[in-house]
């Protein structure tokens, strides 16, 4: 499993990725190498990530799992060292969600890559994107409409009006 966490978005570059570089072996059915999930983790995220295994699967391409922090406005009318513990426990948390999507992508035979990310998820998305040359971006949707959709903004609609590659946006399931 490579690990990317610790990198910050401004300094990912291709070569931190190990990519078995296709020649003669080539698929030529192959849209997709490179596909990143933003992972928030929930049950939008969820049907992303779904979408996002199955395209690689059928693509033989490699899946990036993409999840952004930044600390919340709350935490500055808090003493410093608590931004520090905010920070390991995101950290923590994150990792324990993203290994077991790496698992459930190792298990159906897919290359997947963690990626850790500080700022805001639309600008964090689509800096890593842009850097490590991602063929495909998929995010998933809550389908806020509306004022909340006003108040809580909506990451998936700034990746599609910023990306530099294709995106596809997961609703989740009706079930969730």
């Amino acid at each position: 499993m490579n690990t990317l966490c610790d990198i910050a978005p401004n300094e990912l570059q291709e070569k931190d990725l190990e990519i078995e570089q296709n020649t003669s072996a080539e698929r030529l059915d192959q849209i997709y190498k490179r596909i990143l999930v933003g992972t928030d983790f929930s049950a939008a995220s969820e049907s992303a990530f779904e979408q996002g295994l199955k395209l690689a699967k059928q693509n033989g391409a490699e899946l990036v799992i993409a999840h952004a922090t930044t600390i919340p406005s709350t935490l500055c009318f808090m003493p410093p060292e608590s931004y520090g513990e905010w920070e390991l426990h995101c950290r923590a948390e994150a990792e324990k969600n993203i290994a077991a999507l790496i698992q459930k992508a190792h298990k159906e035979g897919v290359k997947a890559h963690k990626l850790l990310l500080q700022g805001l998820a639309d600008d964090a998305i689509i800096e890593a994107a842009e850097r490590l040359g991602v063929d495909l971006i998929i995010v998933g949707t809550h389908g806020h409409r509306g004022v909340s959709r006003l108040f809580m903004g909506s990451v998936a609609a700034h990746v599609v009006s910023r990306a530099p590659c294709a995106v596809l946006t997961a609703r989740a399931s009706k079930q969730a």
